[in-house]
């Protein structure tokens, strides 16, 4: 949740890839973000996709005409003069609305944690239900769906074999390959970085030197590097799709261009091909036909479900969607939450609903919803209505999540939140002679932000963990302080425009009016 997630193996997982059909809502139906190096990191410079329609509604900040202080949590506060000498002494952050908004909501979600783990070290008492009442949810509806949608898998040697022989699948491989990460919310500096070394490494592959050397030297899959990169023998639909594609175009001994997937840059080298074998790849060739056969079913059963439950996206929740997405962190109007965007027979799915699902998604997933296409998000639109009349038919059917399984849940994600919290240095804090506990999480969480313009920190996003703290807690984001420090910037250094390199990364949207909290 606050790191990049380990590279244990190339297998395709549900989130990886889109497959028609398939009722993954961690997924959602959004295309994997990133499909060329220059879209693996969303830039604080990428333009900004400003709210239109009245339903955007951002409550006002009442500040007593003050330009002075950006930013308020409790009783802690951002001003100008602080983000001033922290973004007008360097030169490797942009001097823009969209940055400095990114700045001063790192720091209210890091001062809320930081408030919590003063009052309980341990976040004993910190709300995550927001944060897990998705997975709870989908877990439901993975039992539900079990339970009523039973797929014919059964398969016998002869039908198997006549399956095969009618659409025998391609050639197997073999494939060394070195894996470089990116950071997590790395600079442009350090995407070039990596993007650079793993042209090096295929040069020098190419030109002769040992690939297994290499990937044991520089490779950061630990399953694989120390084994040369080796993957073994792998067939179709066994890797990420970017990774596979790139490996069945190359030719036995040939090593490819730096290939992006969702785990970082491969560079590859194919060592072997052969055809494969019914004896050799009936198991693995059975599976994918059990896991076809249940996508046929799981697609079946919704499109019924559609017209049982008569499930329809209204004409403007695309729209809407875009918006709030490019403004996940705004708050809407009675009014405009109540708004529907899916109707149903019994129900329906409000926009305030919507907002909610945004809020409680990964950081980067608004940049996606901006990214995916129309039809891709009234996909998206009409899984969440369905998810909703799943849960109402799963309560109906006894189907619940038990609380070991929900206590197992709670306590992983404690133990996340815990290690973000140590990562940022807020748990445990030094407290100097002189100082109270206050002033010293105020000084903490500054070097926090310093180290973080300054490209020696990356980023920790707890924004998904802190939605709770939002709603609880008295905290605001001054749009007018915001513009004053950028003019501010401007009369100390000049206006630096969009082509600094950037290195604190925004959430989508930038900065119009004041927001506040509770």
């Amino acid at each position: 949740m606050f790191g990049a997630k380990p590279f244990e193996t190339l297998e395709a997982k549900p989130s990886d890839q889109m497959e028609d059909g398939a009722f993954t809502m961690t997924l959602m139906l959004l295309p994997e973000p990133f499909h060329r190096v220059e879209r693996a990191i969303h830039r604080v410079g990428r333009a900004v996709r400003v709210p239109t329609l009245a339903l955007v509604t951002i409550l006002m900040a009442c500040d007593a005409g003050s330009d002075r202080i950006v930013a308020t949590a409790g009783d802690h506060e951002l001003s100008v003069d602080q983000l001033v000498e922290l973004l007008a002494r360097q030169n490797t952050v942009a001097n823009q609305l969209e940055v400095v908004d990114a700045l001063a909501n790192f720091w209210v979600d890091y001062m809320l944690l930081a408030m919590a783990a003063q009052e309980d070290s341990l976040f004993g008492d910190l709300d995550l239900r927001p944060l897990l009442e998705p997975q709870f949810q989908q877990e439901v509806i993975d039992s539900y769906l079990e339970l009523v949608v039973a797929p014919d898998t059964a398969l016998s040697d002869d039908e198997l074999r006549e399956l095969w022989d009618a659409d025998p699948p391609e050639d197997s491989v073999r494939a060394r390959h070195i894996l470089l990460t990116f950071p997590d919310q790395a600079t442009q500096t350090q995407v070039d970085s990596v993007v650079n070394l793993a042209i090096e490494l295929k040069n020098r592959a190419t030109a002769g030197e040992s690939f297994e050397a290499l990937a044991r030297r520089y490779s950061e899959d630990p399953g694989s590097g120390q084994l040369g990169g080796d993957l073994g023998y792998f067939g179709p639909g066994t890797m990420v799709q970017a990774f596979e594609e790139a490996t069945y175009a190359l030719e036995v001994g040939a090593v490819s261009d730096p290939v992006q997937s969702s785990f970082g840059l491969h560079v590859i080298q194919l060592v072997d091909r052969k055809p494969t074998t019914f004896e050799g790849g009936a198991d693995s060739f059975r599976n994918v036909v059990i896991a076809q056969r249940a996508r046929e079913a799981d697609s079946t059963f919704l499109a019924a479900l559609d017209e049982e439950a008569g499930i329809e996206v209204t004409p403007e929740a695309v729209t809407v969607l875009r918006e709030l997405a490019a403004r996940p962190r705004n708050a809407l109007s009675a009014r405009a939450a109540g708004r529907t965007m899916v109707d149903y027979r019994g129900g329906a799915y409000p926009a305030g609903d919507l907002l909610d699902f945004l809020q409680t998604r990964p950081p980067e997933f608004p940049a996606q919803v901006l990214d995916s296409s129309d039809e891709d998000l009234s996909a998206l639109l009409r899984r969440l209505g369905q998810a909703r009349v799943l849960l109402a038919r799963a309560e109906d059917a006894g189907v619940t999540l038990s609380a070991e399984r929900q206590d197992t849940l709670y306590r992983m994600t404690r133990e996340q939140v815990i290690q973000a919290a140590d990562a940022l240095g807020i748990r445990h804090m030094t407290v100097l002679e002189n100082e109270t506990t206050d002033e010293a999480l105020g000084r903490t969480l500054l070097q926090v932000m310093r180290e973080l313009v300054a490209g020696t920190r990356n980023a920790i996003s707890v924004s998904v963990v802190t939605v709770a703290l939002r709603r609880e807690a008295d905290w605001s984001i001054s749009g007018r302080s915001i513009a004053a420090t950028v003019a501010r910037i401007d009369e100390l250094v000049g206006s630096t425009g969009g082509a600094q390199p950037q290195a604190v990364p925004t959430a989508p949207g930038g900065v119009e009016q004041d927001t506040i909290g509770n």
